[in-house]
């Protein structure tokens, strides 16, 4: 693109990077310097933004296909074609499809699934904490749609944490997102503009 059109300004990161650049800026982080926002839906994908912009090495984080440790009583093979029980192939959309034959936006909200997704994530936030320590991690996806799964996500990553490492009180600390369904695209709106103003 760049080459074909030299003088047009452009952006361009991944669908989850963009989200947590619009969530930095205008939704659950904002005013904040650094957050992670972790999407869970028909995969898990995450985000970082650190002093002000996207995080990005030799590629984009991966962090839903990391490893967590199994819970005692889970036997469930995952669904990740790569790696079978990383995090996405234990804790996204279709691992609770899998589990249980019933799709996740119609599963009870009493239903001893959740116990064990927030068991995952839980984990998940822990490593994120530890590895990354930014001010805020913010939840979204089709998964997360669910009222009941924040409560349960942060008790879980606080007996995980076991008081090891000091945050900000759970609730200000792991949020859902505060642009529901526009995180994204009002991240890309952003990098665009940036891009335009640099460009001139």
């Amino acid at each position: 693109l760049k080459k074909r059109y030299p003088e047009t300004a452009f952006a361009w990161t991944t669908d989850v990077n963009a989200a947590a650049y619009g969530e930095l800026r205008q939704g659950a982080a904002k005013g904040k310097d650094s957050c992670v926002y972790l999407t869970v839906g028909t995969g898990i994908g995450a985000g970082v933004v650190r002093e002000g912009k996207i995080f990005e090495g030799i590629g984009h984080p991966e962090i839903g296909h990391t490893y967590v440790k199994r819970h005692s009583e889970d036997t469930y093979a995952g669904t990740c074609p790569y790696h079978g029980d990383c995090l996405e192939g234990l804790a996204a959309g279709p691992s609770l499809e899998g589990r249980t034959g019933i799709k996740g936006q119609d599963l009870p909200q009493a239903h001893e699934i959740w116990g064990l997704q927030a068991f995952y994530l839980g984990q998940a936030l822990v490593n994120i904490t530890l590895t990354l320590a930014p001010e805020k991690i913010i939840l979204g996806g089709g998964v997360m749609n669910q009222p009941h799964l924040l409560a349960q996500i942060q008790q879980a990553f606080q007996k995980q944490m076991a008081g090891y490492m000091e945050t900000p009180p759970v609730e200000d600390y792991i949020v859902t997102w505060g642009l529901p369904n526009k995180s994204g695209i009002i991240g890309c709106l952003l990098l665009g503009k940036e891009q335009v103003t640099a460009h001139d």
